[in-house]
């Protein structure tokens, strides 16, 4: 069990927190510091939601009344000055903060990491880290019971919720055991509808989505007997069928789901960068493929985002470093 209380001691000594996630931030660390905010305000701590990188659109829905913000140097350099303390959450590597990390560091703020990846950089003060936890969405409603906090509202039960279910896939995932369930429960009885999460989450696939897996899945590329497959998703793709970026979310997991495949990949090509997305069924590990790159995640799951390299340079180097994984020779 990670130790509560020195974070009790470090919220208790700070005035102004500000929160946040990783770049391209998803449910789990959206859920988490939602869930903290929504806490850390009800205790009259002058906090904010400040990200690197704007909330996916499918995920609007966890934060109707519009506290995260983006990080914009002019906009909020003068308030994060004067933070007690930054908490991140579900980042896996503080590169993932992108200028966020600089930020802490120049104006010498606390810094705590809340996280289930692994995690091995001297970055933060204060490191609550256990990768056996399913969700950090999951360490942070256990911090929230640890308190023995009751004061739950809707907005923090469905971003708790969605943290979750996406981090268990949906309870399929092997990490999930019995306190997930636990957790569900909980917030079951406080009143968390399943359904319209997962309808938020799953079932909103646009027709934009649906035309861009269409033509993704043409391009398709099979390696190692069809034991790897992946893709590289170009900006000229994406706007031929007017989808963005945001769009390829799920379709690594669909791509795993192929019989026979073990790793599937996306590499997606964003505005200034590419993003990649990696997918394992077990038998592979990836994630230290994705820590290569500057990126993390599980051992099953994982990404990274690449400024320096082109796509094809990314997938070369992605297939090269598979090779060595896969003894080709006796497939």
């Amino acid at each position: 069990m990670l130790n509560w209380n020195l974070l009790d001691k470090v919220v208790a000594g700070s005035k102004k927190i500000f929160l946040t996630t990783h770049v391209n931030p998803d449910a789990d660390g959206l859920g988490s510091e939602l869930a903290m905010y929504y806490y850390l305000k009800g205790i009259g701590i002058d906090c904010r939601i400040i990200n690197a990188s704007k909330t996916p659109s499918y995920l609007n829905f966890l934060d109707p009344d519009g506290v995260i913000e983006v990080w914009d140097k002019k906009e909020h350099s003068e308030w994060i000055k004067n933070a007690d303390t930054s908490i991140a959450f579900d980042i896996g590597d503080y590169k993932r903060m992108n200028d966020l990390s600089s930020v802490i560091k120049e104006n010498n703020i606390f810094s705590v990491i809340i996280d289930h990846h692994p995690y091995d950089a001297d970055f933060f003060d204060l490191v609550l880290v256990n990768i056996k936890i399913a969700s950090t969405g999951y360490m942070v409603w256990s911090y929230l019971e640890h308190l023995n906090f009751n004061n739950y509202n809707n907005i923090s039960l469905d971003a708790l919720y969605s943290a979750l279910i996406t981090d268990t896939g949906s309870f399929r995932f092997n990490t999930t055991d019995p306190d997930c369930h636990k957790m569900a429960g909980f917030l079951l009885e406080k009143g968390v509808k399943p359904y319209n999460v997962y309808e938020n989450i799953y079932e909103r696939r646009s027709l934009f989505q649906i035309k861009l897996l269409s033509e993704s899945i043409k391009e398709l590329k099979f390696n190692f007997n069809n034991l790897v497959c992946g893709v590289i998703i170009s900006k000229a793709v994406q706007d031929k069928v007017g989808a963005n970026y945001e769009h390829v979310e799920g379709f690594t997991d669909f791509f795993r789901s192929i019989d026979g495949v073990q790793i599937a990949y996306c590499i997606v090509e964003q505005d200034y960068s590419f993003k990649i997305n990696f997918r394992s069924r077990g038998k592979y590990i990836i994630n230290d493929i994705a820590k290569s790159f500057g990126g993390g995640g599980h051992k099953l799951a994982a990404g990274a985002t690449v400024e320096n390299l082109s796509a094809n340079e990314i997938e070369d180097k992605i297939l090269n470093k598979l090779k060595r994984k896969i003894d080709v020779d006796k497939i």
